[in-house]
């Protein structure tokens, strides 16, 4: 598929005329509201009985306790793991910002699926860091085709990658998966040609069907992958709390560049606690069943009011990839959507170079199925009307919203 054109199937917001409480919310990756978790006595007993460390300044590393925590859950995940590898997190997404600052200097290149994730792209590009964009399709990154890339830009003398960026399961924005094959040969061109990978893993445990497939990081055996994870996307993403799984040295180098030293330890404790009396665990198989009807929901309204769109089901995650009908611009449908009452993303952003035209990236998590149902006839309706009068919807730039939210 180019950019993942699907197989046919069978069978932030601008100003518009909806009023903002009406928005149905598919662009963002917010957490289900229905679902965030109580962690209200969790928490009393937290500024109770743990008040002189959780009002303290934390540890630059983060509590030992959490990382002894996250350590056991990665192991049970297949991967080597020990305390020093560990470095607690002001979310995953700091992971990136913090190797790129040790790693990457201005014109460096890095690697990157085409398309990718868009806060990514903001950040790569903040570091002043080159674009090596690569071709996704049903199975995840074409590696054969990175290692041609790379074995030509070394004929050439040019300048080689000190950085991939990958999310590896039920991908930000396509939502397919790294099949286990290309995760080794990853590994393999990653030592071959001297580069490391972020392996970004935020929705690996909300898996709805398929079977799981080992992470990246289980098959390296030279501290090559840095692993990142999160409890924002299967617990509560307020929270704020995601660890960097590494070879001690880079995660050292890691914690050194932490400009606000130990992240706060009053909600590291909370997660700590959520993981000791199996909080998370309950809360990731209530999501897991959740999110799997809200796909459902939002398939099943596609095929209803857009026949004309195609689409991939992802086995999990947040996000569904749809292509939209050839005689409509994604910019303009997002635009036309927002004024309907939907809020969407143009697939434009989630590419660092020459956008694919005509895809959107819907979230799936937010809405109930009723809303989400809405907000595909909304989007039915947008689109209609764009076929009546496109001169009414011109795309101008990406809001700073658009270009941050997950």
């Amino acid at each position: 598929m180019s950019v993942l054109t699907a197989t046919p199937r069978i069978g932030d917001t601008r100003p518009g005329t909806t009023a903002p409480d009406d928005v149905v919310q598919m662009g963002g990756g917010y957490a289900f509201p229905d679902l965030l978790p109580d962690v209200s006595q969790i928490a009393r007993n937290v500024a109770s009985d743990f008040r002189t460390e959780a009002l303290q300044y934390g540890p630059l590393f983060g509590l030992p306790d959490l990382r002894d925590a996250i350590v056991e859950s990665v192991r049970a995940d297949g991967v080597a793991c020990g305390r020093d590898n560990i470095l607690v997190l002001n979310g995953a997404k700091q992971a990136l910002d913090l190797l790129l600052r040790v790693m990457v200097r201005p014109g460096d290149p890095v690697i990157v699926s085409h398309p990718t994730y868009l806060t990514a792209l903001s950040i790569i590009r903040s570091h002043g860091a080159e674009l090596i964009e690569v071709d996704l399709d049903h199975d995840g990154m074409k590696v054969d085709t990175l290692a041609q890339m790379l074995a030509a830009r070394r004929s050439r003398g040019d300048s080689m990658p000190k950085l991939l960026f990958e999310v590896p399961d039920f991908h930000n924005p396509t939502g397919v998966t790294l099949s286990a094959a290309r995760r080794q040969r990853l590994v393999e061109l990653a030592e071959e040609f001297g580069f490391f990978i972020l392996e970004d893993d935020p929705y690996r445990k909300l898996r709805f069907a398929g079977t799981g497939v080992p992470p990246i990081k289980s098959f390296d055996r030279s501290g090559r992958v840095i692993g990142a994870g999160t409890v924002s996307k299967i617990f509560a993403p307020g929270i704020r709390v995601g660890w960097a799984n590494g070879d001690p040295d880079i995660i050292g180098r890691m914690a050194a560049a932490k400009s606000e030293g130990g992240c706060c330890p009053f909600t590291q404790r909370i997660v700590l606690e959520a993981m000791r009396t199996g909080l998370i665990d309950h809360h990731i198989t209530e999501l897991s069943e959740v999110m799997a009807a809200h796909l459902r929901a939002m398939c099943a309204s596609i095929d209803r009011h857009l026949p004309d769109a195609r689409y991939n089901v992802p086995n999990g995650g947040y996000f569904l990839w749809l292509e939209l009908p050839a005689d409509v611009s994604a910019a303009q449908v997002t635009l036309a959507a927002s004024a309907s009452g939907a809020a969407i993303f143009s697939g434009d952003l989630f590419f660092g170079t020459v956008p694919a035209q005509g895809f959107v990236r819907l979230c799936f998590a937010t809405s109930t199925p009723e809303r989400i149902d809405l907000g595909i006839r909304r989007i039915a309706e947008a689109i209609h009307r764009l076929r009546e009068s496109p001169e009414k919807f011109v795309p101008g730039e990406a809001t700073p919203l658009q270009r941050h939210t997950d």
